[in-house]
C-alpha cells in the first residue's frame, strides 16, 4: 500500500522540509521572531494535518473508508484549530 510504503514518507519528509524552509523564510521576510516553544505549536499543527491523512489512508487499506474519512475530517478541524491559535500567537504584537 502507498501510505505504507517507503516511498510514502519519503514525500513526507520532502514536503515536510519544504514546509519549513518556506515558513521560515516568510517569518524573516516579516520581521517575525518565532520562540521555541511557538515553532513546536506550529509544528504540532502540521503533524495532526499529516498524520490524518495517513490515518485515512491506512483505514482505506483495511477497507473502512467511511471511518477513514472521518478520521481525516477530524483531524483537519483539529489542525485548523490549532493553525489558528498558531497564526494568533505569532501575529501578535508584543506587550510594551
Amino acid at each position: 500500500m502507498f501510505f505504507n510504503g517507503g516511498f510514502f514518507w519519503f514525500l513526507m519528509g520532502i514536503l515536510s522540509v519544504v514546509v519549513v524552509a518556506a515558513f521560515r523564510a516568510f517569518a524573516r521576510d516579516r520581521g517575525w521572531r518565532i520562540a521555541w516553544w511557538k515553532g513546536l505549536f506550529g509544528i504540532a499543527a502540521y503533524f495532526v494535518f499529516a498524520m490524518s491523512f495517513y490515518a485515512w489512508g491506512t483505514l482505506i487499506g483495511e477497507g473502512e473508508g467511511g471511518a477513514g474519512f472521518r478520521i481525516l475530517v477530524l483531524g483537519i478541524v483539529i489542525s485548523l484549530a490549532l493553525g489558528a491559535g498558531f497564526w494568533k500567537l505569532i501575529t501578535a504584537k508584543p506587550a510594551d
